[in-house]
């Protein structure tokens, strides 16, 4: 039997795969399935602590009614999971769209510029910057370039909230 067999055997082989090789391997899987079969997983789970890597999101399409928008996002924890209140990441690349939002909301902006227009009136975050959008609000999101933020918002179903406009 050569070294490599052994160390299979006895289970040593682990220490020579290093952990930047298994990250890669499972990148280039991932990257083979579509959006749909790629759920969010919690990378670790303490109790009832759940940890999730937001390079590991994988985003879909965002439809804002307009298929030329360049708009794509991914919840992170299913209602079963956070029963309360949605989660998840949105993208847009230059882009804007009309949004009803029967339901609060906060934007946690973690690149690029996320313009939020209000009654003619325009709010814009940069990273690092939290915008809060109360229920019952019609606003327009855009960014003149990109930007990518994470959301909560409550209650979790949401989306039944935001297609009246009340």
């Amino acid at each position: 039997m050569n070294t490599s067999e052994e160390k299979v055997k006895d289970g040593s082989l682990s220490s020579d795969i290093s952990e930047d090789l298994i990250n890669r391997i499972v990148d280039e899987v991932m990257g083979t399935l579509s959006a749909e079969d790629q759920p969010v997983k919690p990378v670790s789970e303490v109790d009832r602590i759940k940890l999730i890597k937001g390079s590991s999101v994988v985003f879909e399409k965002f439809d804002t009614g307009n298929p030329k928008d360049k708009v794509t996002y991914k919840e992170v924890l299913s209602i079963d999971e956070c029963p309360n209140m949605a989660t998840g990441f949105l993208k847009i690349d230059k882009s804007s769209f009309d949004w009803y939002l029967g339901y609060d909301e906060l934007d946690y902006i973690i690149e690029g510029t996320l313009a939020i227009t209000f009654n003619g009136k325009t709010t814009t975050g940069r990273p690092g910057d939290v915008i809060f959008i109360p229920r019952n609000t019609a606003v327009t999101f855009s960014s003149p370039n990109r930007c990518k933020f994470f959301y909560t918002a409550y209650p979790a179903n949401w989306q039944d909230f935001c297609e009246e406009k009340k």
